[in-house]
């Protein structure tokens, strides 16, 4: 029976998509943190449970073909990456049978046509949003960076490969500045001390950068300086996030425009975005054109139909649907989104799209029960979550006839369409688009019909 702190052998035979090296022992399942599938490792059995456990690499006996060396010093110890040490294309590959696997195992498709995975001809740098935690330090003072995997330990960043070079800028310019001026960072067990987070976000289209803080407070101290600092460093805007509230959300409800216009703006394929400090948008954006145009290909609009987008956010997919459509249906429960959503119509002359604040499996049900027309068409992107079975529910039994859904969580999208295909609906198509290199999260854009 193993236990912990076992010392064992195991051959690493399949990867998930949390970065984990699937191995056992006889029948017992070891996940290991950085095995790659084709490894021979030596580790620490460090936690155990009924059928499974977690184990710490000890020595790699012979290293996966895939192994190669990592480009990024901290990337056995950051959380935001798994895959610095990863050759590329074996990622695609991963990702790929991580989907397969889902839609097996827990969405009941035997052998899904999964398409191979379209990757980056550069996959790093590629995120244009960072969000970087401010800690209290034992024994005083404070640290900012990433956390570690699983934990609230802070790696302190001085470089990151996924990052634009100017987020650990602006996280620099934030350090100094608290540093000098003696500024507490919050300390989430006592609810006190200032700084909570800094987010920066960049516009490949504009070159323009957001930064926003999130404090326990009102404000900063000496705002005016670390204002000039982050502007001189290239920050077209600043806000200020208040945050007062005992919540491990990142951002609080209040926003103040410090400087700049309180946005910035974002081109994908033909159509601007205005993003605000609150509002979702896809952290890749070369690979978020893709993505659509994958997912209005599938949608085979022809100018004739009406079409929902359930999960709208800044507009993303519904302004892109827009050209091709009679009329496309916007829902989103965050209001500052469908603001933008709204704005971003206006900044494009589009004017066959309406927009409606409120959770999709409230707003969507009662939209298709009073609407004498059943759209023919409906795009869904959840959260990580997933989609809620009242929205599931209400779209087979209107039997809208195209659902193109797209996840970043290939465990529930697999639940929802099992949900979705023992109603009726076929799945038609599955594309992977890699929107995360270097960690296991993929991106999946599937077709289904009645």
């Amino acid at each position: 029976m193993i236990k912990k702190n076992d010392i064992v052998t195991i051959h690493i035979e399949n990867v998930t998509n949390k970065g984990f090296g699937i191995g056992k022992v006889q029948d017992f399942v070891i996940f290991t943190e950085g095995g790659l599938t084709g490894d021979k490792l030596t580790v620490r059995v460090v936690k155990v449970k009924k059928t499974y456990g977690y184990g710490k690499i000890v020595k790699i006996q012979e290293p996966s073909p895939h192994r190669i060396k990592s480009t990024c010093p901290v990337s056995d110890k950051c959380g935001g990456c798994q895959w610095q040490h990863c050759e590329y294309s074996a990622q695609l590959d991963f990702k790929r049978n991580i989907v397969i696997d889902a839609l097996t195992k827990i969405g009941g498709i035997k052998s899904p046509l999964v398409e191979s995975v379209i990757g980056m001809d550069k996959p790093q740098p590629y995120r244009n949003k960072a969000v970087f935690p401010i800690v209290p330090k034992l024994g005083g003072g404070f640290e900012i960076g990433m956390y570690a995997p699983r934990s609230h330990r802070i790696i302190p960043i001085e470089k990151c490969e996924i990052q634009h070079p100017i987020h650990v800028d602006m996280l620099t310019i934030l350090k100094k500045h608290m540093e000098i001026h003696d500024i507490s960072a919050y300390d989430e067990t006592i609810h006190k001390g200032l700084m909570r987070h800094i987010i920066i976000r960049t516009s490949r289209a504009t070159d323009e950068v957001m930064v926003i803080l999130v404090v326990n407070g009102n404000g900063v101290p000496h705002e005016n300086d670390l204002t000039e600092a982050f502007a001189l460093a290239g920050a077209t805007t600043f806000v200020v996030s208040r945050h007062n509230t005992k919540s491990n959300t990142i951002m609080g409800s209040h926003f103040r425009v410090v400087t700049g216009e309180g946005f910035i703006k974002e081109r994908i394929g033909d159509i601007w975005y205005q993003l605000s400090a609150p509002s979702f948008f896809q952290i890749n954006p070369v690979q978020t054109e893709c993505l659509y145009q994958i997912a209005i290909q599938a949608a085979d609009l022809d100018g004739s139909q009406i079409v929902i987008d359930a999960h709208v956010g800044v507009g993303g997919v519904a302004l892109q649907a827009a050209h091709h459509a009679l009329e496309v249906i916007g829902v989103d429960v965050v209001d500052e989104a469908i603001h933008d959503a709204k704005k971003n119509a206006e900044l494009n002359g589009i004017e066959n799209t309406r927009f409606i604040c409120g959770l999709a499996e409230d707003v969507i049900p009662e939209l298709l029960t009073k609407s004498d027309k059943t759209p023919d068409v409906i795009f869904l992107d959840p959260p990580r979550k997933g989609c809620d079975n009242a929205l599931l529910d209400a779209i087979i039994a209107a039997k809208i006839k195209t659902v193109i859904y797209i996840s970043c969580d290939p465990a529930t999208l697999a639940r929802d369409v099992k949900r979705l295909t023992q109603n009726g609906y076929v799945l038609e198509m599955v594309q992977p688009v890699d929107l995360f290199p270097m960690t296991g999260k993929i991106e999946v854009c599937c077709k289904m019909v009645i």
